[in-house]
């Protein structure tokens, strides 16, 4: 009996101290750094913004922002993904978007038991939900919400700006062969209508990325054009659009080229992509922020 019970206070003991074990060595592994590998631009930003850099250990192919991203390895896209590349980086988390034509390859890493999350980057809501369910899920949560209120701060500082502004009829175009506009339901349409602007591509077509036609847009008489296809120069010229003096916006000479980078990259940066949008649009409520 007391041999019996011997045995049963050495194996409670032991018990007792491979329990407690458990607990530092699940500590010790939260400790670690991660390994992530993104594949989306937006997600990438986020990550650097958040202070998690570091830990980013590869990113897709368009991943150009910031530079330090640059240096990081290439792992495909987020529709084509390099599953080889991505399994040899180790990564303990994957983060990609929730994109319908690219679930195969997600469910694909995710059944080489590396841990897959997915975000969307559409609309405005969608970038501020993402950026703080990332931060959640690196234990960055701090910094997400620190982020968010600078974005939400940029926000409001703008809509002050134009606060009681006449809405422009506006024209977006990232593309002319074909005529590519911005519709509905993408995140830059949030930001015309943020900077006061009518999107009169929203109107014609329930497409995020419509092609319109010359008449559509004769007819539409759009005061402002923003067109990507002209580069950085917010101020350059455009033979394309010369053709056409009916435009109000060609005729009062109101068709500006804008950065691409950072205006068409979804993001953390959206703030100051609104800033940029809103300036060319209503340039008579920033002459004094201009004029410094």
């Amino acid at each position: 009996m007391v041999r019996q019970l011997s045995r049963f206070v050495a194996g409670a003991f032991a018990l007792a101290t491979l329990l407690s074990v458990f607990p530092r060595r699940a500590a010790a592994a939260a400790q670690q750094p991660m390994r992530i590998v993104s594949l989306a631009p937006s997600v990438t930003e986020t990550l650097f913004a958040i202070g998690a850099g570091d830990e980013v250990v590869g990113v897709s192919q368009y991943c150009n922002y910031p530079a330090a991203a640059r240096t990081r390895p290439r792992v495909g896209t987020f529709l084509t993904p390099d599953l080889e590349a991505i399994v040899a980086l180790r990564p303990t988390l994957v983060i990609g978007l929730g994109l319908s034509s690219d679930q195969r390859e997600l469910h694909a890493i995710a059944e080489m038991s590396c841990p897959v999350m997915t975000v969307q980057d559409d609309s405005l809501g969608e970038i501020e939900a993402s950026i703080e369910r990332v931060g959640v899920r690196i234990n960055r949560a701090a910094q997400a919400q620190a982020l968010l209120e600078q974005l939400r701060a940029q926000i409001e500082s703008v809509r002050d700006k134009i606060a009681g502004a006449r809405r422009v009829r506006v024209l977006m175009v990232v593309g002319h062969q074909p005529l590519v506009a911005v519709g509905v339901g993408n995140f830059l349409d949030d930001l015309l209508r943020l900077a006061g602007a009518d999107n009169i591509a929203a109107s014609g077509s329930a497409q995020p990325w419509p092609r319109l036609s010359i008449e559509y847009i004769l007819t539409m008489k759009p005061d402002v054009i923003l067109d990507g296809q002209m580069g950085a120069d917010v101020a350059a010229s455009s033979n394309f659009w010369s053709r056409f003096p009916t435009i109000p916006a060609v005729r009062n000479h109101r068709v500006y080229g804008y950065p691409e980078d950072p205006i068409d990259h979804a993001g953390p940066r959206v703030g100051e992509s609104l800033a940029m949008i809103a300036k060319l649009i209503h340039p008579e409520r920033f002459a004094a922020e201009t004029s410094r």
